[in-house]
């Protein structure tokens, strides 16, 4: 299966990952939106990597289908260059956001897993939901659900989560956002992941439903194993933004033994995270003169902490996304069938960054 070839770079990377928050001087303020179009490619598959096809894909104001392997390509949509947003929606399965930074009149690519919807817990709308998961607990309050016209909902209300932790194999297309937040002082920030989850909520006609934003929903999720030797007494919990595409911190998270619990009323995209500073690197990747290191998995961890980002090349071999400031990095490769293809320490940079790498000759499979 594709990820267990991953598998150990990513639980190497995630193991140690939340043992401390990057401390800087450093922060980046939220930028005013830098609009331009852009072209986006790239494949929707479930948790088997299997392609999804006729999944609906969205992008600023344009939409598409996937194709019978997964495929979509959308062309010329005018985004936010810092934080262009693509959501994904399929019958069956929880929606999708993915957040990437996009090259001016370019091209990026990307993938997204889609998690099947389990809807056998539900709840009346007029009534506490108290909804229990493996590794998570929600409370909503009674009349909290509402429908896409802010109308109460007192039906039943069918509950589908997908809980993510870093040490997934598939987080780096599973997870929402791209792990960059603003926190309470209105500075963009990366963020390292003590667990996210996502909620879709649907009435008895598979109709989307959304909290009121007004009453807090109570979440409780567990910290993974190797988190809870260093986990922090309190943590920043955010919300995802699905129209700005970051993550936003609304309060505060505090830990109960082996779990973050916290109240929060945004979104329903929710995540216990803490903080660091990073900068922009705008990376060229051949394998040689005119072959580029194309449509790859590129993660850029910290050397020191592994503390991970994830994006990809571009069909050119063009990498663009936030790393850690002032912190020695690795970047590793990854191909489609999952295998570790490049791996080279770079960095550290302490300010927007454009590097040339090349990579020698990749085996790079054909899935």
């Amino acid at each position: 299966m594709y990820w267990l070839r991953l598998s150990p770079l990513l639980l190497l990377l995630v193991a140690t990952a939340c043992k401390k928050t990057i401390l800087s001087e450093t922060v980046n303020p939220v930028e005013e939106k830098p609009t331009a179009p852009s072209s986006f490619q790239g494949l929707i598959i479930d948790d088997e990597r299997h392609p999804i096809p006729n999944a609906m894909v969205f992008c600023g104001d344009l939409s598409t289908t996937t194709d019978s392997s997964g495929h979509f390509s959308l062309s010329n949509v005018t985004v936010d260059t810092n934080a262009a947003v693509i959501s994904v929606k399929k019958d069956g399965y929880i929606n999708g956001f993915r957040t990437l930074m996009a090259h001016a009149y370019g091209q990026q690519y990307l993938e997204v897993t889609l998690k099947a919807r389990d809807l056998t817990t539900s709840f009346s709308g007029s009534a506490v939901g108290n909804i229990g998961f493996t590794g998570a607990n929600i409370v909503f309050s009674p009349n909290q659900i509402h429908t896409a016209s802010n109308q109460v909902y007192k039906g039943t209300v069918a509950v589908a989560v997908d809980i993510i932790v870093p040490s997934d194999p598939d987080h780096p297309t599973r997870m929402a956002g791209d792990l960059r937040g603003i926190d309470n002082n209105g500075n963009v920030v990366g963020l390292i992941s003590y667990g996210q989850v996502a909620v879709d909520l649907l009435d008895t006609s598979h109709v989307a439903l959304h909290p009121d934003g007004e009453h807090p929903v109570n979440l409780t999720v567990s910290i993974p194993g190797p988190y809870r030797a260093n986990a922090p007494a309190q943590i920043g919990l955010f919300y995802l933004d699905t129209v700005s595409g970051y993550w936003k911190q609304e309060t505060l998270g505090y830990k109960q033994g082996n779990e973050f619990t916290g109240n929060i009323r945004n979104g329903t995209r929710w995540l216990f995270a803490t903080t660091y500073p990073q900068v922009t690197l705008d990376a060229n990747i051949l394998q040689q003169v005119g072959v580029p290191a194309g449509n790859l998995l590129t993660t850029i961890a910290t050397k020191i902490d592994f503390i991970p980002t994830y994006s990809y090349t571009n069909s050119a071999g063009r990498y663009l996304g936030r790393v850690a400031a002032n912190q020695p990095l690795v970047l590793t490769l990854t191909d489609p069938c999952g295998n570790l293809v490049f791996q080279k320490e770079i960095g550290p940079y302490s300010a927007y960054t454009t590097l040339d790498l090349n990579t020698g000759n990749l085996a790079i499979c054909t899935p």
